[in-house]
């Protein structure tokens, strides 16, 4: 209880590395009721068969260089979770994943962390409600998962880490494909400008913005063979670097049509946006870009 996240990542653990830890957590930890999944990078999944529904779990990227007493998993189940969390922290630090990583001067993985607690969802799919078939390309299984209940294609690029180092030229690649093979939208989504400002790394998020800055000047060179299109570009949500964590602030927004003619003399950032159009709730902006 009076240990501090340091970090919420271990340094940005790659998927190989964690999928031999989580391949440990499975063999000493799991059970009838509790089953662990690998997933990607730092993000794994654990399915509680039957478990309850009333805990409160605080996801571990918000309380960087917090001590994590406050923050253990309270609520129904919370103390089931709790014991599998300090019982991996008995195991993991001498595993040789972290034994090899220390090698190289890498944080280790040395316990998991419970966040994220939900059910299944229902969700209507995107077709049903815009008669528009999409595809999803994305490093994190969360978009991935959100895109499976929309109906959307799935579109796995190798090389995709959801950090500044993914292999961005790939993600455009297949965002051109899946419209080259008659897709109505896709929708390429980067996570390094967030996993820079959970980080608290100023020059990585000004890199991370500076490859999105490429890739789109990339899609709107590529598009161009097209007699129509319309682009939009905005973050799912703010993760200011002052704060490390997520805020509900609204986000800029910006939409681009082949053959626009007006020209707007303003920059895209938060106070610009913010002496322009509102939309108060989230789920009108996919009417407002489709029929704007």
């Amino acid at each position: 209880e009076g240990k501090t996240m340091i970090d919420y990542s271990a340094d940005e653990i790659t998927t190989a590395e964690s999928e031999k830890i989580i391949e440990e957590v499975k063999a000493r930890l799991e059970s009838a009721q509790l089953k662990f999944y690998p997933g990607f990078g730092f993000r794994h999944l654990l399915v509680w068969k039957g478990g309850p529904a009333g805990g409160k779990l605080t996801p571990p990227h918000d309380i960087s260089g917090r001590v994590i007493g406050p923050y253990l998993p309270k609520g129904q189940g919370g103390d089931i979770l709790l014991r599998l969390m300090r019982e991996s922290a008995g195991f993991l630090p001498a595993h040789p994943v972290n034994a090899a990583r220390a090698g190289k001067g890498l944080r280790p993985a040395n316990a998991i962390w419970f966040w994220g607690m939900g059910k299944r969802p229902r969700m209507p799919k995107f077709y049903d409600r815009y008669r528009l078939n999409g595809s999803i390309i994305s490093a994190v299984d969360l978009i991935k998962g959100i895109g499976i209940y929309a109906g959307f294609n799935i579109v796995e690029v190798e090389g995709a880490t959801g950090t500044v180092n993914t292999n961005a030229e790939g993600k455009v690649r297949a965002a051109l494909a899946e419209l080259g093979k008659g897709q109505d939208l896709v929708y390429l989504h980067v996570e390094a400008p967030d996993a820079a400002s959970h980080r608290g790394e100023l020059d990585t998020k000004i890199k991370a913005i500076e490859m999105v800055d490429r890739i789109l000047g990339r899609l709107l060179h590529e598009l161009d063979i097209y007699d129509s299109y319309k682009i939009m570009v905005l973050p799912d949500h703010p993760t200011p670097l002052a704060t490390m964590t997520h805020s509900r602030n609204p986000v800029p927004f910006a939409i681009y049509s082949k053959g626009q003619t007006k020209k707007i003399n303003r920059a895209y950032d938060e106070p610009t946006a913010s002496r322009g159009l509102v939309i108060k709730d989230g789920h009108e902006l996919m009417d407002y870009f489709l029929h704007s």
